[in-house]
């Protein structure tokens, strides 16, 4: 029977630690190596006064190796600008942590090929403020063989709740930008979009690139663009790069963000993209193209008038 659930739970954590890329709301740190977590996200709507019970699982995969223990703790986390998971507690937005209590022990160890079901709460108070919070149970590891090099491993059961009350979306797009003239490099867009609200949301960007004389694109994400979930009182800078942009050319650039429920903007722009020696050959040779006309014309000018 241990092993039928070893083989479930990891076959459900595969699911989050074996495909690319992994969602923004799975956040973890450390490697996936002799300690799993699954599910390692929590994402719910809850109402003042609601009491919610959830589990998830952590599992020593390993058959042949040795014990892991680990200690559990409850966290809260934001986002800085490029994405990063920042694990303490914010003003506000964190106040579930008071709300969450592990029902299983704070501190256990794992024999190998074992899994351990961790049971938490999360009392809501009658009160609490509308919209996201955002917490992390955290489990640290540490090998049991004193033999060894002891490394710790941490992995997060994150969770992403709303509360039910007047909830914003609300949002500030700024510093849309896209190159004029390129050297060298791929054509990249950049922006940054700031969560206004009071609860959690996507934010989309969108990037269309073609030729001058055409409007068949070269490079579009636009059947799957890029995302980014943006925590209440953040702001997130995005890039959205075309990886394969060729040597030289002149195009049209179309780029679009949008925060679900917020703003949504756009530009587009002309992108020409021409490597130094190429743009050294065209000014030489338009330095000579106007050169010899001067020359012609001075010369036009010396020559003596014919009497007739």
């Amino acid at each position: 029977m241990k092993k039928l659930l070893l083989a479930a739970v990891l076959a459900v954590t595969s699911l989050f630690v074996s495909s690319a890329p992994v969602h923004a709301e799975e956040l973890h740190t450390g490697p996936m190596v002799g300690f799993m977590m699954s599910p390692m996200t929590l994402r719910k709507s809850l109402k003042p006064g609601e009491i919610y019970n959830g589990y998830f699982y952590i599992v020593n995969p390993e058959e042949n190796t040795i014990p892991i223990t680990y200690e559990l703790k409850v966290q809260g986390f934001y986002r800085n600008d490029e994405g990063g998971a920042i694990f303490e507690d914010v003003e506000g937005r964190s106040q579930i942590v008071n709300w969450v209590t592990i029902n299983s022990p704070m501190k256990n160890t794992l024999a190998p090929s074992a899994a351990d079901k961790v049971f938490y709460t999360i009392s809501v108070p009658e009160n609490p403020p509308a919209g996201g919070q955002y917490a992390a149970i955290t489990a640290t590891s540490t090998s049991n063989d004193t033999a060894m090099i002891q490394e710790s491993v941490a992995m997060n059961y994150t969770m992403f709740i709303d509360i039910d009350g007047k909830n914003i979306l609300s949002s500030e797009i700024t510093d849309m930008s896209l190159p004029f003239f390129l050297f060298d490099g791929n054509i990249t867009a950049s922006s940054k979009v700031k969560n206004t609200g009071n609860v959690h949301g996507n934010a989309t960007y969108t990037l269309k690139i073609t030729p001058l004389f055409s409007n068949t694109p070269v490079y579009t994400n636009e059947n799957d663009p890029a995302k980014k979930l943006v925590l209440p009182d953040r702001t997130a800078v995005e890039e959205t790069v075309w990886e394969e942009t060729p040597a030289f050319g002149i195009f049209n650039a179309y780029y679009k963000v949008e925060f679900e429920g917020g703003d949504v903007k756009e530009i587009t722009k002309l992108i020409i993209k021409c490597p130094v020696w190429l743009l050294l050959i065209i000014v030489l040779g338009l330095t000579g193209f106007v050169l010899a006309i001067v020359k012609t014309v001075k010369s036009k000018k010396k020559a003596p008038v014919s009497q007739g």
